[in-house]
Formats: structure tokens, sequence, C-alpha cells
């Protein structure tokens, strides 16, 4: 009897599913079961996962390397192609683990491919103001999107998470909503904008059994991808496409916008639902050089001996030193100002 289609993704679910894997992520993993099997086929005539070899993997994964995504029409990036790879590490895991392949082929590919820097693409708040302003809302697929990514904006939710959405999960009256069985499986409570409450409450008008999706189309609850692959087809009917950009920089933006304005970092990683607050931490990186004057200028360990001078004011010192010229009296009321200006932020 061969080792199958059908009988791997079966494997792979039970595995999956015991080890706490959330619904949406085995679905995930056993496309990615599928796809792997089709590649096998038409490149080798492999039929049976028991004939595959770590050759077979490093060809696939080469493969996928080569390969233009059949959503973007573009290459695969270096972390998708990790993730892809993670579920055959998997896949194999399991099937070992259930003795029905006799050696695990993975464990003899090394498939570290080479990432981006870790950059996270974020959207200007002019951007993201244009982006939302321009979906259509005179239909009802246009307040759905409306409606979704304006709360997406608001509360900084995962794609996964906003699909996940009931009806009951939402408080419009108090302005906030659960988050249930995010990743790690957490539930957090959120708060959401008053622009985005207005345009859910607007979207959501006679709509009271709790336990419907909010988001949905025709056939049933809208999945994550497909909130992706409707962000970005708005974006490129918009003319706001660049590389980089996606769904989940709605929620970067959420984070940086939040830095920029003044919001503790903690509060961010609570809202975001981050295990780990260094997660949260990497956000700073991405902020303007403004902020970092504002750092300077407030924290208890940095005013003590240092103030930031605007802009303005060095203007107007590059200015009145110009005015003096290069004489005597002249250099020594500019260093006068300069040293009166350095007393001031010691104070």
């Amino acid at each position: 009897m061969k080792l199958n289609l059908f009988m791997a993704q079966l494997v792979v679910k039970k595995y999956a599913g015991g080890a706490g894997y959330k619904e949406n992520t085995v679905g995930r993993l056993l496309g990615e079961v599928e796809y792997f099997f089709d590649y096998l086929k038409t490149a080798y005539e492999v039929h049976d996962l028991r004939d595959v070899g770590a050759d077979h993997l490093r060809s696939y994964l080469q493969h996928l390397k080569e390969t233009d995504s059949p959503f973007t029409g573009k290459r695969y990036r270096p972390r998708t192609i990790l993730m892809k790879a993670g579920a055959l590490r998997l896949l194999f895991k399991s099937l070992y683990l259930e003795e029905l392949v006799l050696v695990n082929p993975m464990r003899e590919v090394e498939y570290f491919v080479k990432e981006e820097g870790g950059r996270r693409e974020v959207m200007g708040e002019a951007e993201v103001s244009r982006f939302l302003d321009c979906v259509e809302e005179n239909n009802a697929l246009g307040a759905r999107d409306r409606a979704m990514f304006e709360l997406m904006y608001s509360s900084g939710l995962r794609c996964g998470e906003v699909a996940g959405l009931n009806v009951g999960d939402i408080d419009l009256e108090n302005r906030e909503l659960m988050v249930r069985c995010g990743k790690f499986n957490k539930d957090r409570v959120v708060p959401i904008s008053e622009v985005a409450a207005a345009f859910l409450k607007r979207y959501l008008s006679g709509r009271k059994a709790k336990d419907d999706p909010v988001f949905a189309t025709r056939t049933g609850r809208l999945s994550p991808s497909t909130v992706g692959h409707r962000f970005r087809d708005l974006l490129n009917r918009m003319g706001l496409s660049r590389p980089g950009v996606s769904a989940h920089s709605v929620r970067h933006s959420t984070a940086t916008h939040l830095l920029e304005h003044g919001a503790g970092i903690r509060y961010v990683a609570e809202l975001l639902g981050h295990e780990d607050i260094q997660t949260t931490v990497r956000y700073t990186h991405m902020l303007p050089e403004n902020l970092k004057g504002v750092y300077r200028r407030y924290h208890p360990r940095e005013n003590e001996s240092f103030r930031e001078v605007g802009e303005e004011y060095l203007a107007r010192l590059a200015g009145f030193e110009k005015e003096l010229g290069r004489s005597k009296r002249g250099k020594k009321l500019v260093a006068k100002e300069k040293e009166k200006r350095y007393d001031e932020g010691r104070e």
C-alpha cells in the first residue's frame, strides 16, 4: 500500500492537532503537503513518500527559490521558503514517529535561506489614511473591507485574528473586542478606535447572532489568506503598491505609529499580543530621528547632562555667527551663547 497524499495528510493532521496547532495552521500545512506532492509527481513521477530521499527535498527547495508565487506573481520571499521547509520537516517527522518511513530524509537537508535583514515594511500615517479613504463603501464588499482594515489598523490585529472574529467578540458600546486564541493560544482584550467603531457599527447593523463571523464571504468565514489577497488587490488598484508591503504591514504600522506618538512600549506589546517584549522593541529601530531627540530630552538618564537642541535654534545660531563675521568679539558672543544654551540644558 502506497504512502500517498491522503495518508500523509491524515498523519500530519493528527500530529499537528495533537501538538496544539490552530485550525488555520493545520489547513496551511495540509496545503503545503499537497503542493509538495504535485512537485514530486511532475518532476520525478514519485507517488509514494517512502521513495523520497534527501536529493528530492533539496531539489524541491531549490525549485521554490526559482519559482514565482501563484498569488503574487513574484519570487517567493526567503521567509516563505523557510515556512514551506518547516512544513516538510513536520511532515517527515510525523511519518517517522508513526513508523511509516524508516528514516527521516529531512535530517540530511540543510535549508537555511538568506534572510532580508528582518526588515519590517511600514506604511506612513498619510499612506495608511490614503489607503483607507480610497476603499469604496458603495457596496457590501466595500463596506466590509473598510470596516475590516480600519479595525486592523485600530487594534493591530493579525490577518488570522481579524478573520476569526465573531459578532459576539465585539463590544461597540465600550469600544473593545476579544481576540480569542491568538498566537500562542492567548486571549486578549484590545480597544477599538472611534473611527473603526463607527464603520463597524454601520457594517454590522442588524446582525445579532453572536456566533456569526464578523467578516465573511458568500460561502462562509473569510480566510486569513483572503484578507491578504484583498489588501494587495486594493493596494494595486489605488497605485499604492510597493515592495514588501502586505496586509501584515498594517499591524506593523499600528505599532510604529503608536510608539512615534509616545505610547509606552509595554502597552504596545500588550496590544499586539507579543509573548516577548523584545519582539516589540524591534519596532523602535524604525523610529525617526525626531523621536530619538525626544528620548534624549526627556529620559531621566539623558537630560541631566544634555538637552537636544532643535533645528530652528541651530539655524538661528548659524545666522548669528555669519552676521558677526570673524571678529574676536563675535566669536566670544557665539561662544557665550553656546555656553548659555548648554547650562540651560543642565537645569
